[in-house]
């Protein structure tokens, strides 16, 4: 059996990462603006657009936001676990922010 030794950080990719996990949780900020627009608009409150949407708009944006909640949470205690461990955050990062992106997309392209 062999004993594995932690490989020596790479600092560029270290700033990826870094900067991955600030973008997805600014991703997050805009998810939150979307699917609270979204939202708003499902129940026929009068926002930018005076249009009653359907109720499928608020289950994609609730469903798009709590996911987000939890995405950006686990991320958040990703970064901390793992940068105290003095270990890669790059992968983590990559699945953070695509996670983010795609939730963004979803609401973005089913509720408006």
């Amino acid at each position: 059996m062999t004993i594995r030794t932690p490989s020596p950080l790479n600092e560029r990719h270290e700033v990826l990462g870094i900067l991955l996990f600030v973008f997805a949780g600014c991703g997050f900020v805009v998810l939150s603006a979307l699917a609270g627009t979204a939202a708003t608009m499902a129940i026929g409150v009068p926002a930018v657009v005076p249009v009653a949407w359907n109720v499928e708009s608020l289950h994609v944006a609730s469903a798009a936001w709590w996911l987000g909640l939890l995405v950006a949470l686990a991320g958040l205690a990703i970064w901390i676990i793992r940068a105290k461990g003095k270990r890669t955050l790059l992968p983590w990062a990559i699945v953070d922010f695509a996670v983010m992106v795609s939730l963004v997309a979803t609401v973005w392209l089913w509720a408006f």
